[in-house]
This record gives C-alpha cells, structure tokens and sequence, in this order.
C-alpha cells in the first residue's frame, strides 16, 4: 500500500541531530527501493545517487548517512532534484527517519563530486522528527499567492527552502498557476545558488496536493510568463482535468 506523503508535509522536521548508528541494510534497501518509486518532475533528466558516510563543508550535520545526488550539468537538474528528493525527505517522515538538507555540504571524494547537486544528511534521530503546524515559520501565504485559500498553495506555504527564502510566487489564473522565482538581491544572490532546487521543492508539495485531491498535475517550464516586478518565469503549472 503506498503512502500518502501529503499527509506528512504538517508535520516533517528538519533533524539536526541523530543516533550515532547506522541503519540496518535492509531500511538501506527499502530507501532505495521509494526513490526509485517516486514521481519525476521531468521524465528526460537524469539524476544519479551515492551513499556516503562522511561529507565536508559549513554547516555540515554529523549523520551515520549522507545521500549525494548529482546530475550531467544539463538544464532543469536542481528543479528536478528538489522535487524528487523531497518526497523522500517526506518518506523518511513517514518511517521516523530524520533527515536535513546539507545546501553546503560537498563529498568527500573529489573524483566523484564534479556534478554533484545537494546533499541529504539521515539517519535515526535523537529527538522527534515531527512538529506542529503553528511551529512552522513561514512568509504570510498572500507573499506567495494571490490564491491563499487555494490547498495546493496552501502546501506549497508549507515547503521547505534553503535559508528560508521561500523565493516563489504563484499566480492564479482561471486555468492555471504560474510560478515565478523570486530574484535575490546581494549578498543572497552571491552566496545562494540553489532557488531553483527549491523551487522543485515547491512543485513536488504542489504535486503531492494535486494527488491527495484528485487532481491532475503537470508542469511546464517557462520563461515567457507575463512580467512581476522581482520576480523572473518559471514555469506553469496545471491541474485541470
């Protein structure tokens, strides 16, 4: 029976801290097995995935696993990443396995990282991998919509982000969303470069919401939406049956 992982955006938590015990093989395998299961957002990107024990960098989070996930330096890998990657994260959820985003961290190993993307840092955790919903901090939903009461974005407010941007916007029209990134300004725009693996992030919980509701979901990358001051296209995105 699959799981319904819509259910575990109110309450995922970003886990900081775990267990210094690895997970037994087959939890291992059974991780593997749900990334190969899940949706990808574009069918023709290819991403790949290694397992380590150790990784480096700033703000690095000691766990007895690191997933690092790398593409082929081809267009649309970081969007493609944050929208499959975060449907483990809300796997791990449902299994009480605590994970964390490592936007800084790097391999270890030099011969394979040139096309690495992110890594997941998860493992068994010291405390509770759950929260409340008022425990969220989030911008005011009508930042990032002009259709708050829409339960779609109600869970993309929801998402997670590097530095907690949130840097998107999702307009409402009669018969489809579009989706703008938000332009940072310096020092953000110097020293974050991983928007668009968060906007991948937001169309996954999009995603998730469309299947919880029974609706159909597709998205189409775009950079000819109609102009918004701070902002810069996406994509659109559609759930009409």
């Amino acid at each position: 029976m699959s799981i319904d992982l819509f259910n575990e955006i109110e309450r995922r938590k970003s886990c900081r801290k775990f267990l210094n015990e690895p997970l037994s093989s087959g939890q291992l395998q059974e991780v593997e097995a749900a990334l190969q299961s899940f949706d990808l957002l574009y069918p023709d990107v290819t991403l790949t995935h290694r397992l380590a024990t150790e990784v480096k960098g700033m703000f690095v989070v000691h766990a007895p696993h690191y997933l690092v996930v790398s593409g082929q330096d081809r267009p649309h890998e970081l969007e493609s990443a944050g929208f499959l990657l975060e449907q483990l994260i809300l796997w791990f959820s449902a299994q009480g396995i605590g994970c964390v985003w490592q936007g800084g961290a790097k391999s270890v190993d030099k011969d394979l990282s040139g096309n690495d993307l992110i890594i997941i840092a998860f493992g068994t955790p010291a405390k509770s991998p759950y929260r409340e919903l008022i425990e969220f901090k989030r911008k005011a939903i009508t930042d990032i919509t002009n259709a708050p009461d829409d339960p779609c974005i109600q869970a993309v407010h929801l998402a997670p982000s590097g530095m907690n941007f949130q840097p998107w916007y999702l307009e409402q029209t009669p018969n489809e969303i579009l989706l703008y990134k938000q332009k940072l300004v310096t020092p953000q725009a110097f020293r974050y470069k991983l928007a668009d693996l968060d906007l991948g992030i937001a169309l996954c919980h999009y995603m998730l919401a469309c299947k919880h509701f029974g609706k159909p979901f597709a998205f189409t990358p775009s950079t000819t939406l109609p102009a918004k001051k701070g902002f810069t296209p996406f994509g659109v995105i559609s759930s009409e049956g």
